[in-house]
């Protein structure tokens, strides 16, 4: 849980870590010669902040004895009536929504993109009500919450729902850290979805990505080429950007033409044989360096989505498409060109199809994607019509 201290003290003058004798140690302290706003010196704040963790742990050591184990609040109302509550009284809904992304982005090693998620909601939050309190929020809150992301934010349901989720996320961690006291967990009235529509590319249409040559105009500084490739070995190891950005030459055995990767989302351990295609893209760039003794010379996320649109363009996949989604009680349709519906998470996809469609049983394709449940790999069952329609075909 956290407490609230009453000091502060500007970031400069702040000491996360500190290097001792070649190593990471933790300091948390305030760096030497420096005062806060109010006028307290560095020793004053450090000599502050040790005393109260000593008058925290020396707590515990009476739990302990008494094996009791205290409720957030009891904690937090022993260390407030020691030390005042002074801060405390300053704490905001949004300012324990940032308190939460701190320590839970710390604490689970949050990516990049889970960060952005949870800033954008907060956004919506904060569009909601700026001033905004749990008690607001609590069941009956959450439903005009719900009615709000979709009639006032335009979300479709899917989109809503997944909101809500990372709503009650954070609920839960306050409640866990006795800043919530509401009901909201007698909301269950999300939004009736349809199924996802899931994209995946044909081995037509990867053959010509796969194939497919930049002219200097279209690609000046190679960095569709890179994408092109990085989306390319992804759809032959069903890696996901996360994983290829963090794919070392050290992980690569050239040998036995195979790579062994910590998938992230997971924390799995997985190990992958390689196609020929892959390999070749690994050997494309074998002498090449890249930061951090990356095997490709993958971009960001973000980039890598904008330009895979572009390259499935220059590709002519532009045959439209028509997806299905809820908003609200009506469901609508949204027709556009293939090409705007692709994204990097496409190779994965790509990778799955292909491997079922060519009669691979789930469980060995579970083992390279690190699926755990046979549920996560449905949406991709999904889009086998061309393996459907051979299926039938083969009917005597």
């Amino acid at each position: 849980m956290d407490l609230y201290t009453g000091l502060t003290i500007a970031p400069e003058k702040w000491i996360d870590t500190a290097i001792v004798d070649g190593e990471k140690v933790d300091v948390q302290q305030v760096k030497k010669g420096c005062k806060s706003s109010q006028g307290y010196t560095a020793t004053q704040i450090n000599n502050a902040l040790d005393e109260r963790v000593q008058f925290v742990e020396k707590l515990f050591e009476e739990y302990g004895e008494a094996e009791h184990t205290p409720a957030p609040e009891e904690l937090r109302d022993r260390f407030n009536a020691r030390f005042g509550a002074v801060i405390a009284r300053k704490e905001t809904f949004f300012t324990i929504f940032d308190l939460f992304m701190r320590r839970q982005g710390k604490d689970a090693s949050w990516q990049d993109t889970t960060y952005q998620k949870f800033r954008t909601v907060k956004k919506h939050l904060q569009n909601f009500d700026k001033q905004l309190t749990f008690q607001k929020l609590d069941a009956d809150g959450l439903v005009r919450y719900r009615d709000f992301l979709w009639e006032k934010e335009g979300l479709n349901n899917a989109s809503t729902n997944k909101q809500l989720d990372f709503v009650h996320q954070f609920l839960s961690w306050a409640e866990k850290n006795g800043y919530c006291k509401t009901n909201f967990r007698e909301f269950n009235a999300k939004m009736k979805t349809l199924e996802k529509d899931v994209f995946a590319l044909t081995d037509d249409q990867l053959r010509i990505i796969k194939e497919y040559e930049f002219n200097d105009e279209q690609d000046k500084y190679h960095t569709l080429e890179y994408t092109r490739d990085c989306f390319v070995f992804s759809c032959y190891t069903g890696l996901r950007h996360s994983d290829i950005f963090r794919l070392t030459k050290n992980q690569v055995d050239w040998d036995e033409k195979m790579i062994s990767v910590p998938v992230k989302k997971t924390r799995d351990f997985v190990k992958i044989p390689l196609h020929e295609t892959a390999m070749a893209i690994l050997e494309k760039y074998k002498d090449e360096i890249f930061d951090e003794n990356r095997a490709l010379p993958i971009l960001t996320d973000q980039k890598c989505n904008v330009n895979i649109k572009t390259i499935g363009k220059y590709c002519g996949l532009n045959e439209p498409r028509t997806i299905h989604k809820m908003v609200g009680l009506k469901e609508e349709t949204e027709t556009k060109e293939f090409y705007k519906y692709l994204s990097f998470h496409c190779g994965r996809r790509t990778f799955i199809s292909r491997m079922l469609s060519a009669g691979v049983e789930a469980p060995v394709v579970m083992s390279m994607t690190g699926h755990k449940k046979y549920d996560a790999m449905r949406p991709y069952i999904r889009i086998l019509n061309p393996a459907k329609r051979e299926a039938i075909d083969k009917l005597k």
